[in-house]
């Protein structure tokens, strides 16, 4: 059996848990159990604790994208588990420059600690994907992603340098979780910025499989009108899929996803334990 439970999410659910803007995921799968991104950090130990997980159990960490609500709990993580060795698969990209536009300027969302020497010194031991990696049995990480469709463009507002050039940032470190599982292949992904459905056409691809399952949060809250009904529909059209979408997702488009699904949607919330 597989099970992934919502460790971090700005979706309010069980009591007891705090809510932030962000995502972590503890994923059990093949007696391993691992963890799939962070939040920012102010609220991970804290619910790890309240959830009965203890982080001393984990056989490493996986983090889908340098952004500060993904990778930030990183470092307090790796300080609670005293510099104990700890490791930690990511693509390189995560500790590229990231800014967010916003009125007054740009604001670093990148990894709050710096540079990956900063998280070594505290016992991350980092696995660079490139294009694919299967550091445990049934357990897939695919990075990047590549681009297909012609729909789906990255969220406006986010940003990279180039030198002094700032430059849209298109998030290429994405990267994708893939299980295989009794109910199917599952795809979980951290804020889907290389596009949901090329990940689905990406895992479906690696895995020889339809995806079963997409988990994880969508970022479909800042598209624009067209490239968002082009993804919902997409969704749609797959028949044997499910989603469990909750974090950058928005709540318009949970509630757009509810109707067009017709009860195959899931929304994730704080403590939300899935059983695959």
């Amino acid at each position: 059996m597989t099970s992934v439970t919502v460790v971090v999410d700005n979706r309010p659910g069980l009591e007891g848990l705090e809510p932030e803007w962000g995502l972590a995921l503890w994923i059990e799968h093949q007696g391993k159990a691992i963890l799939y991104d962070t939040g920012q950090g102010a609220t991970l130990m804290a619910n790890l604790a309240a959830l009965g997980l203890d982080p001393a159990r984990l056989a490493g960490v996986v983090i889908s994208h340098g952004h500060l609500d993904h990778i930030g709990g990183l470092g307090p993580l790796l300080a609670a588990r005293s510099g104990q060795p700890l490791a930690v698969w990511c693509h390189i990209g995560s500790f590229d420059a990231h800014y967010k536009e916003e009125d007054d300027g740009l604001k670093d969302i990148g990894p709050p600690l710096g540079g990956r020497a900063a998280y070594e010194d505290r016992g991350a031991q980092f696995n660079f994907v490139d294009v694919y990696a299967q550091p445990w049995p049934g357990l897939h990480l695919l990075a990047p992603v590549p681009r297909r469709t012609s729909f789906e463009q990255p969220p406006p507002g986010l940003v990279t340098m180039l030198g002094p050039a700032v430059l849209p940032d298109p998030v290429t470190e994405d990267l994708v979780l893939a299980l295989e599982t009794a109910a199917g292949p599952l795809a979980i992904t951290g804020c889907a910025h290389a596009g949901s459905a090329n990940i689905l056409l990406h895992v479906q691809q690696v895995m020889a499989r339809p995806v079963a399952w997409l988990l994880g949060g969508l970022h479909l809250d800042r598209l624009e009108p067209l490239p968002r009904q082009d993804t919902l529909e997409f969704l749609a059209s797959q028949p044997q899929l499910r989603v469990a979408a909750g974090h950058c997702t928005g709540e318009q488009a949970l509630g757009d996803l509810q109707a067009l699904l017709e009860g195959r949607l899931t929304p994730l919330s704080l403590g939300l334990r899935l059983e695959f």
